[in-house]
């Protein structure tokens, strides 16, 4: 009288483009969920990217803060130095000539270079954990992992001893 899901899907094969439409519905929700589309939190920061491109009126930032930013659009040195450093280094050499707004800048900067740190030290927990399961204190391999600092192979194997009989 009352079928069972697994015996209804037993005696109807369902469609691979309709088994897709739900997968692809579901993932749309979940992808809502975590970045909504009415919460863009790059709508009124175009301005960090570029400032050199003056679009007034965009943003919620103070009279001052859009004093600083016209003052930096129209410096010229300023434009060569935009041009030839990183977008945190720029923002960093004006943090003492338009505080405020090389602050409000350097704060919405943050928050991605954290955030890919914290997935490398992910990685490398899983990768550790994958090939050496018994390892119990990870401190001090993820310490040589997450080290930006390169080893002296030449130094190491130049210091190399053999091992002592007994």
């Amino acid at each position: 009288m009352f079928q069972t899901l697994a015996g209804i899907l037993g005696e109807t094969e369902p469609e691979h483009s309709f088994s897709q439409l739900v997968h692809d519905h579901l993932l749309l929700k979940e992808f809502e969920r975590y970045f909504p589309t009415t919460k863009d939190p790059r709508t009124g920061k175009e301005w960090i990217r570029d400032p050199f491109v003056n679009k007034s009126g965009e943003s919620s930032m103070s009279v001052q803060e859009e004093d600083q930013l016209l003052e930096i659009a129209n410096d010229g040195g300023l434009k060569t130095t935009f041009e030839t450093t990183t977008l945190p280094v720029f923002w960093i050499k004006v943090m003492a000539e338009y505080p405020e707004i090389a602050t409000r800048a350097l704060k919405s900067l943050l928050p991605f270079p954290t955030t890919y740190l914290c997935e490398a030290g992910f990685s490398a927990v899983t990768a550790t954990k994958t090939k050496q399961r018994n390892k119990l204190d990870m401190s001090s391999t993820l310490r040589v992992a997450l080290s930006p600092m390169a080893p002296r192979w030449n130094r190491l194997v130049a210091k190399k001893q053999a091992q002592g009989s007994h």
